[in-house]
Order: structure tokens, then C-alpha cells, then sequence
């Protein structure tokens, strides 16, 4: 064997154990010499190959076989850390792509689709929540996982927007349209807007179930599960309280031409956003623990339907996406107790209590 190659071998434990063994010997310096020598004191004929690597990370082959040697601890540490993060990279890409977020993508799309083609062909008023909050239990019957948790996820997204659909469309029924989207929907462009914000409304919304019925790590249910439901049984209670009352206080001749500020719309101007709310960020924390062990990025998506949903509440209250405030203004402006009312109480979440 060749000095330049054994002084190879030698950098390292493997190669100093065959120095140790096969060193030539004073007056050995022919291959054959070399081989005459092995089959003497009993070592059958080998081939040898030294392959071209670093000095600290190199493979000898014997026979048929292999030896692998790394010649440094901190490598092979970064070996396994760079391993562990590709299967982790790849855990959370598998939880995504495996995941029901896109069956929930599919069911709003072609439901929505459905709502512009009746608009279109209609101008009617009357499918609008029967179609886009209707989405949402068809969606969650789509996409539940095995497991109680995702079951009660589904079971509450179906059971809120049973009961949102169930009331909307009795009013829709009942007054016929809604004012505040008679400019949009009038133009095919404001149809078009509109059901496309409606299809972004039901995916952005639903994610925390959608994305986390599709992580592969179910943990069992512990305090925290258990509190977010409680969150999402408030929110839901806070929502159907507040549609009542307004709309027991509509009902009621001697209101007729006066605001609601009874019950919790006296602590809120918007007290059934607030429940709407609280139910989805319940829903979003019944579901943090399966998306937290998939990964940050399910984890992120989860989280953007509270926030998402608490920037379009702020915006519809406030009059920067809808029509409805100055509607209101307009309609309750000679009123000096409204006027004391928008200045006094809380838009969304109801920090005074009184």
C-alpha cells in the first residue's frame, strides 16, 4: 500500500489501527512482496480502496463490505441537528398538505360561486346567509378529524353557524332585504366583490379547525381544551343574547324609530360581534395544542381568524368597510340619547360596565 495512502488512513482512528496491523516491514517493498507476506501469517488477500474525501470524514471499503468513519463528534452532532430539522420541516409540511384546509377551500369556493350566480341572476337579497354563513357547516362536516377534539370543533363551527343561518334568513324573510348592501350588490362588480369576500370571510375564519383536524399529533384533552370550549359556549350564548334582544326590541311597537340600547347592547354597540368573537378565538385555542406540535406555520394560520375577524368587526363598526354607521347616524341623528350613546359605549368589546 502506497505511504501516501496509509499516511491518509492515519488521520484517523480506523487508519491508525491499520497502520498498527499492516505497517511494511524492513525489506518488504514490493506488492507481491506485500502479498507474500499476508498469506504467511494468514490474512486472506483483500483489495483496498481509499476514497477521495476530507481527512476527517472518509470511507475505506473491504471486500464486499464497508467501513465508515467520522473523524469528529461536533459532525456527527451536526449531522443529527440537521436531520432532525428536515424531518421537522417536513412533519409540518406533511400536516398542511394532508390537511382538510383545502377540502374547506374547495366547499367555500364552489358555495360561493353558487351565491353569485343567484345574485347575478336574481338581484335577491334572501340567499345571501343561507349560502355564505350556510358554508360553514357544510365545511366542518367536510374536514373533522378521528379524535373528540376535532369532533367538538366541528361540532361547534356547525352548531353556530346552524343557528346564524337559521336567524338571518328568518330576518331576511321578514324585511325582505338589507339596506346596507343595495349600493354593492347593484353592479356585477359589487356581486363579484362581495362573494369574493365572503369566500375569504369562511376560509380565513375556519382555519383554526380546518388546518388543525389536519395535524397529525393528537393530544388528548386537558384544562386548556376545556376552557376553550367555556370560551366558545360564552361567545355563542353572548351572540344569540344580543340577536334576541335587538330583535324583541325591533318587535316591540312603542321602540318603533328608537335604537337598541337595552340589555348587553347597553354595555356594546356591538355586543353580537363581541360573542362572534369570543366563540372563534375559543375555537382557535381548543385547537392551539395540535397546531403548536405540527409547527409555527399551522400555528400562524390558526391564529390569523381571531385576528382577522376582530379587524373586520372594528371595520364594519366603525363605518370603514360598510355603509352601516352612517346609516345609523343618519337615521338616529335627532336623537340626543344616540348621540350620548356612540360617544359613551364601547364599539366592540365591552370594557365599561354598567
Amino acid at each position: 500500500m502506497p505511504m501516501a495512502a496509509i499516511r491518509l488512513l492515519g488521520t484517523g482512528a480506523v487508519g491508525g489501527l491499520l497502520l498498527r496491523q499492516f505497517r511494511p516491514t524492513a525489506g518488504v517493498t514490493s506488492a507481491a512482496a506485500v502479498a507474500a507476506r499476508r498469506t504467511q501469517v494468514g490474512i486472506a488477500p483483500v483489495s483496498w480502496q481509499v476514497a477521495a474525501v476530507p481527512p476527517r470524514h472518509f470511507a475505506v471499503a473491504r471486500g464486499g463490505g464497508s467501513l465508515q468513519a467520522v473523524g469528529a463528534a461536533t459532525e456527527g452532532r451536526g449531522l443529527r441537528s440537521t436531520s432532525s430539522a428536515a424531518e421537522s420541516s417536513a412533519s409540518s409540511a406533511a400536516a398542511l398538505s394532508t390537511s382538510p384546509l383545502w377540502r374547506s377551500v374547495a366547499v367555500f369556493g364552489v358555495l360561493n360561486l353558487l351565491g353569485l350566480g343567484v345574485s347575478l341572476a336574481t338581484g335577491s337579497h334572501l340567499h345571501l346567509d343561507l349560502i355564505g354563513t350556510g358554508a360553514f357547516a357544510v365545511a366542518a362536516a367536510t374536514t373533522f378529524g378521528p379524535d373528540l377534539r376535532s369532533q367538538l370543533s366541528a361540532g361547534v363551527v356547525s352548531l353556530w353557524a346552524i343557528r346564524l343561518t337559521s336567524f338571518l334568513v328568518y330576518r331576511a324573510l321578514q324585511i325582505g332585504h338589507d339596506a346596507r348592501l343595495d349600493a354593492t350588490l347593484s353592479s356585477v362588480g359589487g356581486s363579484i366583490a362581495f362573494w369574493f369576500i365572503s369566500f375569504m370571510w369562511g376560509v380565513v375564519t375556519l382555519l383554526p379547525h380546518s388546518v388543525g383536524a389536519g395535524c397529525s399529533q393528537r393530544p388528548k384533552m386537558g384544562f386548556g381544551a376545556y376552557a376553550a370550549l367555556a370560551l366558545c359556549a360564552f361567545g355563542l350564548y353572548w351572540e344569540v343574547a344580543s340577536d334576541l334582544q335587538k330583535w324583541f326590541f325591533k318587535l316591540d311597537p312603542a321602540n318603533k324609530g328608537c335604537f337598541c340600547n337595552v340589555g348587553l347592547w347597553a354595555w356594546s354597540q356591538h355586543p353580537n360581534y363581541f360573542g362572534n368573537l369570543c366563540l372563534w378565538a375559543g375555537l382557535f385555542l381548543l385547537n392551539a395544542s395540535p397546531l403548536a406540535r405540527a409547527g409555527p406555520a399551522p400555528l400562524v394560520l390558526g391564529a390569523l381568524s381571531p385576528l382577522f375577524l376582530a379587524a373586520l368587526f372594528y371595520g364594519q363598526a366603525s363605518g370603514t368597510i360598510m355603509n352601516s354607521t352612517a346609516l345609523a347616524t343618519q337615521k338616529y341623528s335627532s336623537d340626543p340619547v344616540f348621540a350620548a350613546y356612540v360617544k359613551q359605549v364601547p364599539l366592540v368589546i365591552p370594557w365599561r360596565f354598567w
